[in-house]
């Protein structure tokens, strides 16, 4: 008796085991190209492919499946704690063998001194330069990622990599709104319930607010259809503020679609000097060379003879 009823245990403890495992992979299993746009959009998007890869994406796809988080010199210490945060991984030291970790910076063409040879145009990865041959060059500020390609190329030595101030954006913290700003320890959930009821949108507060620091859960949550209408704070016993933490979550979420957009953008600049590239080598490859110009020549000449 006695071993059969610990062999319905085990089976029962064995079956619960497979539904917990069963609702964690459909629940908690994120998608692998969600992921690679979640460390692209954190990557400097510089293109400068100190890390060994042409360009950020590839990066990104690399660290998705299993590269290093610590190859890119110009996202630092900072990217390296970001990158750590969002995948769970240690914090490493920088790699310094791809670099060393640079302030964030602009490019800035004495515009006196240039010569318009169009070589820095040339090298930059993301078509922030502009101008024509023999022409005065400019530098577009918003879109210069600060790779300092250009430098190298210059004849005139007349380009300035010239600090700015940058955002350091770390996926895991809120920023904060006015006093109602939450503090993520202070406030306990006690499980009641009673917000979810309250809310006209019928989402559920409770849930939004374990998940406030967790994007991709709060989009499957539906936090944009939050009112921030307040009713969820006035049944709260804890007296959490959930609507600031709700509006933070939101403000956190904008930050992150601008960077992404920022960063699918200097992507497609690159590409397209990519492309752009391909097709003068293609059009080169296709003229026939100095021997073949001076053997059609010749044959000419001999015919006309």
């Amino acid at each position: 008796m006695s071993l059969l009823i610990g062999t319905l245990t085990l089976t029962a403890i064995g079956g619960l085991c497979a539904l917990l495992l069963g609702y964690a992979g459909r629940h908690f299993t994120a998608d692998s190209d969600t992921i690679v746009e979640l460390i692209n959009v954190r990557l400097p998007q510089t293109q400068c492919a100190q890390c060994g890869y042409p360009g950020c994406r590839p990066y990104a796809q690399a660290i998705a499946e299993g590269d290093a988080i610590n190859k890119c010199p110009p996202g630092g210490e900072s990217l390296i704690r970001g990158l750590a945060e969002l995948l769970g991984r240690a914090i490493v030291p920088l790699d310094v063998t791809y670099g060393e970790s640079q302030p964030t910076r602009v490019a800035v063409i004495r515009e006196a001194e240039c010569i318009g040879c169009t070589l820095c145009a040339v090298a930059c990865p993301v078509d922030a330069i502009i101008g024509a041959p023999q022409m005065m060059h400019s530098v577009i500020r918003r879109d210069c990622t600060g790779c300092d390609l250009c430098l190298e190329p210059c004849p005139v030595d007349c380009i300035d990599m010239v600090q700015v101030e940058a955002v350091e954006i770390t996926p895991l913290r809120l920023p904060r709104i006015g006093q109602d700003a939450l503090d993520l320890v202070q406030y306990d959930c006690i499980h009641c319930g009673l917000c979810e009821p309250s809310c006209p949108r019928e989402l559920a507060p409770q849930a939004l607010f374990w998940h406030r620091a967790e994007p991709e859960r709060l989009q499957d949550l539906n936090l944009g259809d939050c009112i921030e209408c307040r009713l969820c704070d006035r049944v709260c016993p804890s007296n959490i503020p959930l609507t600031a933490s709700f509006q933070a979550a939101k403000q956190h979420q904008r930050h992150l679609d601008l960077l992404a957009e920022e960063a699918q953008q200097a992507q497609a600049r690159f590409e397209r000097r990519e492309r752009r590239i391909n097709r003068v080598q293609a059009r080169v490859r296709a003229r026939p060379s100095k021997q073949d110009r001076q053997s059609l020549i010749d044959g000419l000449r001999t015919k006309k003879s």
